[in-house]
């Protein structure tokens, strides 16, 4: 708009020079009063011309000038309240939420932030200086140099011992910027910690009143008479029962240790280990009718809990010899880049597709019926996965209703 009016002020105030230049060279020659005094009257409307216009150039631009400001008014008063309402809803999460620049000085902290680690201005500081946890900083600069996310679960000392989950993580806008977030986990940490130890409690406390109450039921079938119908019916049935609760008592036991206490990692021959406890239950599985056998290699090395390793072993041969109503049962082991994979594979009947997320979960049973049959506890798979995944490892399946199923367990070689 003023650029157009520009152009029509040059183009006035150059037609007005030219006129005055033609009718001023007229007076000379002509030497008239008249017609200077028209030259000067004609002069003088165009400067009166030129007035107007200037004070319509001028009030124009004033007007684009003060309806731009406005506009800038409108929106920084838009772009505050946007950003007000990002900060009060930072200030809502129960998640600690920094933004720091690619050295780690934080730029940003919300309100869980500050509380978190007591710190009240952080802004401009070095993410150290205010969580004093160098972990969390160098998941920080490793998220900023990679450009990928970095996960840690990671514990604090200040302002007291904490554990949070940190996530640390980049967009490309604006460049040069990470995300910080700190999740606290402390409480929950805790009460996995008294669910574990409450667990391994309760195993190893019952199985002394379980012995006890087995011994005298045992004392008292050995005396009960021929015609004592109802001795005979409930005693073995009672011991039957001591029996299973004293399995179950024993897989809690080692599931809690499985997921409490550290691995003890040494040399170990796993290829030893599976032919042993193909060997162990070579007889349970004759009794059924089954053919269960070794295939793979002779010898695969690898570091690991020799005791857990044998205890995946038992626990997968005698779960498909338990599931298996005719057939075979084959372990295997063989040897994959950085991995040492033992499988066993059965022509049992199979798991349903449905269940294959949750068949390694605790106490969970396909089919109730079934399993109190086979004399399973539920917690044998539950031991499996947490054993493989202590030592860095995984636990998969692969099965089809009625067709069978493969468990595939893989351990890390080396450290």
């Amino acid at each position: 708009m003023s650029r157009r009016f520009a152009i029509w002020t040059a183009v006035v105030s150059f037609g007005g020079a030219a006129l005055l230049t033609v009718f001023a060279g007229l007076a000379l020659r002509h030497d008239s009063d008249s017609a200077v005094g028209w030259v000067y009257a004609l002069a003088a409307s165009l400067l009166a011309i030129a007035g107007v216009l200037e004070q319509t150039i001028l009030r124009r631009a004033h007007d684009e000038i003060t309806h731009r400001q406005s506009q800038a008014d409108v929106l920084q008063s838009q772009f505050q309240e946007q950003r007000r309402a990002v900060d009060e809803l930072a200030d809502g999460l129960d998640v600690a939420v920094f933004i720091c620049d690619g050295r780690g000085s934080v730029l940003y902290a919300n309100l869980r932030a500050r509380q978190l680690f007591q710190f009240e201005d952080p802004l401009g500081r070095s993410l150290l200086a205010v969580t004093l946890s160098y972990d969390l900083e160098q998941l920080v600069l490793r998220a900023a140099k990679s450009g990928e996310a970095a996960y840690a679960e990671l514990s604090f000392s200040y302002p007291g011992q904490r554990i949070g989950l940190a996530k640390a993580w980049i967009t490309g806008q604006p460049p040069g910027r990470v995300f910080l977030s700190v999740y606290d986990v402390t409480d929950l940490r805790r009460l996995e910690t008294i669910r574990k130890d409450f667990v391994a409690n309760v195993s190893h406390e019952l199985r002394t009143p379980m012995t006890m109450i087995r011994a005298m039921a045992e004392t008292l079938q050995d005396e009960a008479k021929p015609e004592d119908e109802l001795a005979n019916r409930y005693l073995p049935r009672i011991i039957g029962e001591i029996d299973r609760l004293s399995m179950i008592s024993h897989d809690l036991l080692q599931l809690s240790k499985a997921e409490s206490n550290p691995v003890e990692k040494q040399t170990c021959d796993l290829a030893a280990v599976v032919r042993e406890a193909v060997d162990h239950l070579h007889e349970r599985a004759v009794e059924k009718g089954l053919a269960l056998s070794y295939e793979g290699l002779p010898l695969l090395v690898v570091q690991a809990d020799p005791t857990q390793m044998s205890q995946i072993a038992i626990n997968l041969v005698e779960n498909a010899i338990n599931y298996t109503t005719a057939g075979s049962v084959v372990a295997s082991v063989r040897e994959e880049p950085e991995f040492a994979v033992f499988e066993v594979k059965d022509t049992g009947l199979g798991i349903a597709i449905e269940h294959h997320r949750r068949v390694f979960e605790r106490f969970y049973r396909i089919d109730k019926g079934r399993s109190r049959t086979t004399g399973g506890t539920g917690l044998g798979l539950s031991i499996v996965k947490h054993i493989a995944e202590a030592h860095g490892g995984s636990v998969s399946l692969d099965s089809t209703l009625n067709e069978g199923s493969t468990f595939a367990v893989r351990i890390p070689i080396g450290e």
